[in-house]
């Protein structure tokens, strides 16, 4: 049995290449201290969704983590529809799932499903896996069905409950009152229940926060000031999407793109850009603004660190944005990683002294 309780840090991520090469170049002990949710999606020439399972399994190089299924049509429809099936209890996702047993089973959702097999999905996939987590994107429907699947579970403790507002930048005081709401509606029924907050502000566009010569800009990291608004680690476990907007645009080869480079902080992301460029040289400019912006820089042992550094130097590990993706989410994970430490730290020394 995993100790829930004792991860500072759960991120949502994908299973594209980006996101996991960004998970994958963290050193060992910083995978073994957060838990993410990986959600299987389509990945390259796959006919099924095995190959990203694998690829999870073989990036958390044995650290847990929790397993989900992309409700995304787009993504191996036929294939995403048998697995999400509420037929018997949702057995073709618990057999599924049976395959990687170093993951904590997310329970899938249908809008066929009745409670029954709902119910027989979270007890039948306690008993093969031990524990399980559960993911809340529809805060009006999704927390009666939590509570009545803990219900039915044999210990509670030994679930995980996920509230994923997911992009929260265009309304985050809203957000802010349904997540205090659906928090408050689970811990009536469960006062001990570990409860997850999660969500993303990174934009699907970052030129309305660049500057006047669209060659720089800073966001704000507004997925830190709805936890902080909730309580914080005192109150609720802290997630986000690792530096990912919540709409992927897979078949977005074709739209028009400049040579950037991200350099998430821990409550920003700083980015540099070479407007209308998208050469090598146009990444090592980038790469070059954002090395003189911080001589710290190379310093932590960050694998995200390194490739901006040696693109500075001349040469870049890639000349697309999916090879600086993965670079922003190796940095957003250490950052946030240490940051939520620290403020978890924080609090037990706080508890000690009183």
């Amino acid at each position: 049995m995993i100790a829930l309780d004792r991860y500072p840090y759960f991120p949502m991520l994908r299973t594209r290449q980006a996101e996991l090469k960004g998970l994958e170049h963290l050193r060992p002990e910083q995978k073994q201290a957060m838990l993410p949710m990986l959600t299987l999606g389509r990945w390259p020439k796959a006919t099924d969704f095995s190959k990203g399972a694998e690829k999870a399994a073989q990036v958390m190089a044995g650290a847990p983590y929790c397993l989900d299924l992309t409700q995304d049509l787009t993504h191996l429809p036929d294939v995403q529809q048998r697995l999400r099936s509420p037929q018997h209890g949702f057995k073709a996702w618990r057999d599924f799932v049976k395959d990687w047993p170093q993951a904590l089973p997310v329970l899938q959702t249908h809008p066929e499903a009745s409670l029954r097999d709902w119910l027989q999905q979270a007890r039948g996939l306690e008993q093969q896996a031990g524990q399980v987590a559960f993911r809340i994107t529809d805060f009006e429907h999704h927390p009666p069905l939590v509570i009545q699947a803990l219900s039915a579970m044999d210990d509670p403790a030994r679930a995980i409950v996920f509230i994923d507002a997911q992009f929260i930048r265009a309304a985050l005081p809203t957000y802010v009152q349904a997540t205090l709401l659906t928090i408050n509606h689970l811990r009536s029924a469960f006062p001990n229940l570990l409860i997850v907050v999660s969500s993303t502000s990174f934009p699907a566009s970052v030129l309305p926060f660049a500057d006047p010569t669209q060659s720089a800009g800073t966001i704000d990291i507004l997925e830190r000031e709805l936890h902080a608004r909730i309580g914080g680690h005192a109150v609720v476990g802290y997630g986000d999407h690792g530096s990912i907007h919540s709409v992927v645009y897979d078949e977005s080869s074709a739209m028009r793109w400049a040579a950037r480079v991200d350099y998430p902080g821990e409550l920003s992301w700083e980015f540099a850009r070479s407007p209308k460029d998208h050469s090598r040289q146009g990444y090592i400019i980038a790469a070059q603004a954002i090395a003189a912006s911080d001589p710290s820089l190379g310093t932590r042992g960050l694998w995200g660190e390194d490739m901006i550094l040696q693109a500075a130097q001349g040469h870049p590990h890639g000349v697309a944005p999916v090879s600086w993706i993965a670079v922003r989410v190796n940095l957003h994970l250490a950052r946030q990683l240490s940051l939520s430490q620290r403020l978890l730290q924080a609090i037990d020394q706080t508890d000690d002294d009183e």
